[in-house]
């Protein structure tokens, strides 16, 4: 398939939800929660980047969260609305691995951008993270909280990204359908990493956990896993 725009993307996408364009310029708020019409098997997605320039990429990166699921969640009255795998058990030393993979990751992409404001005091704040913790189950909800929390790390690479975001991508109109996934930007970009042209896969590691149920937390001088 030839180029193809933003505004004939998302018709193609409103095709594929059996819904038509109503003469006004569609946003990317109309694909929010796009991706959960395909749950939970996941068949049918392949047709969503069909129009797109490394199609393959983008389902290679997306299948999994469907691997994710449960298909018994899905035979009630209600079903999930969001991408939630159930916790899997995993070593305490594996998580701290993911961890460690996730600094040194961020830290090289941060040091590789140091002419950009804020980079380069995240990653001497990453420099100075003393340890990997795996804490129990719920407890990361603390850590997210507004006055526990180091957004350092989190808005330099906001801000990394959105230098190298293409906003007339057709892709773009899906940035609420990926951020729906699981209302986290760090999962919608890692799922779209190859569009930004950034070095390595600095957040397959946060990607990981997240597969198999776990959150990661940057808080003072410290990494916090947990489920």
């Amino acid at each position: 398939m030839g180029q193809i725009n933003t505004q004939e993307y998302a018709k193609y996408l409103l095709g594929l939800m059996d819904e038509e364009a109503d003469g006004e310029e569609i946003e990317d708020v109309a694909f929010y929660g796009y991706f959960q019409m395909y749950m939970p098997s996941g068949k049918g997605v392949e047709a969503t980047f069909l129009p797109l320039e490394n199609a393959a990429e983008y389902l290679r990166r997306i299948t999994p969260i469907y691997d994710m699921l449960d298909p018994d969640d899905f035979s009630g009255d209600t079903v999930p609305g969001y991408f939630n795998g159930k916790t899997v058990h995993v070593a305490e030393d594996v998580l701290k691995n993911y961890g460690e993979h996730l600094i040194r990751g961020l830290k090289y992409l941060l040091k590789e951008h140091a002419d950009l404001d804020g980079t380069e005091e995240a990653a001497s704040y990453l420099d100075g993270i003393e340890e990997v913790v795996v804490i129990a189950p719920r407890e990361i909800e603390e850590h997210r909280s507004h006055d526990r929390y180091d957004p350092i790390v989190y808005e330099a690479l906001s801000d990394l990204v959105s230098e190298h975001t293409d906003y007339d991508d057709p892709v773009q109109i899906l940035n609420e359908a990926y951020y729906s996934i699981n209302c986290d930007y760090w999962i919608s970009y890692y799922l779209q990493w190859h569009r930004y042209g950034l070095e390595g896969d600095p957040l397959a590691p946060y990607f990981e956990l997240y597969r198999l149920g776990y959150s990661a937390v940057f808080s003072g001088q410290k990494l916090f896993i947990g489920s």
